[in-house]
């Protein structure tokens, strides 16, 4: 009789260990061992060194409507790379700049964002579109330089007008704002048609044709 206490007390002992839980504090994370590229490497020999541009996001899966959001905030990505480096790094503010370096620079981030968001095998639109956002680019950066701030040009969606999307990818017919550097009030109002369709892991444009949109300024 005397070993039962002994037992209820021992098997109490075993219902308090089960019921505590040892806190192990998780392994610190361990640095990524990958290099991250060196994209102003590209630059001629002459150019900068200094500074460094972002990695542009690529389309992920979603919605009509989150795929016009995406690639929207991607291509105003696109329009405003490299203008804060170009206001806040010494060798790309000072005088001595070489004078190709910032043509050079829009080119490589066309190179650069085109890749994240066109696909390589698109149609012709993409060439075309490719150019235009080079050349807007272009004018960001020197925007930047002259008035010592980053450009937040953007572009915003009016209306999507139709849409549809299948396992082959998403067509989007969408009326759009452009406006440029620090404005409210839009450049012009634009009409895109895109066909974005999945590329192994990730989403890419095959065609983007944009044109001026015949419905004039919307105000809403």
């Amino acid at each position: 009789m005397r070993r039962i206490p002994w037992l209820l007390a021992g098997g109490l002992l075993a219902i308090t260990l089960g019921a505590c839980t040892v806190l192990v504090p998780d392994p610190d994370p361990v640095p990524s061992t990958l290099p991250t590229p060196d994209r102003l490497a590209d630059l001629p020999a002459d150019c900068p060194r200094s500074g460094g541009v972002a990695e542009p996001e690529g389309l992920g899966p979603g919605t009509e409507a989150q795929i016009a959001a995406d690639l929207l905030a991607a291509v105003g990505d696109w329009a405003n790379a490299g203008t804060a480096m170009v206001t806040n790094e010494p060798d790309w503010i000072g005088p001595g700049l070489p004078g190709h370096c910032l043509g050079d620079l829009a080119g490589l981030l066309g190179r650069i964002h085109g890749s994240a968001l066109l696909a390589t095998g698109g149609d012709e639109t993409l060439v075309r579109f490719q150019a235009e956002m080079v050349k807007e680019n272009l004018a960001n950066l020197e925007a930047a330089k002259a008035q010592g701030r980053a450009t937040n040009a953007k572009r915003e969606l009016a209306l999507m007008q139709q849409s549809s999307q299948s396992e082959s990818g998403a067509f989007l017919d969408l009326i759009v704002r452009k406006l440029d550097n620090g404005s409210i009030q839009p450049d012009r109002m634009e009409e895109w048609m895109v066909i974005v369709a999945p590329d192994d892991t990730e989403n890419l444009v095959f065609h983007l044709e944009t044109k001026e949109a015949a419905h004039g300024f919307f105000s809403w």
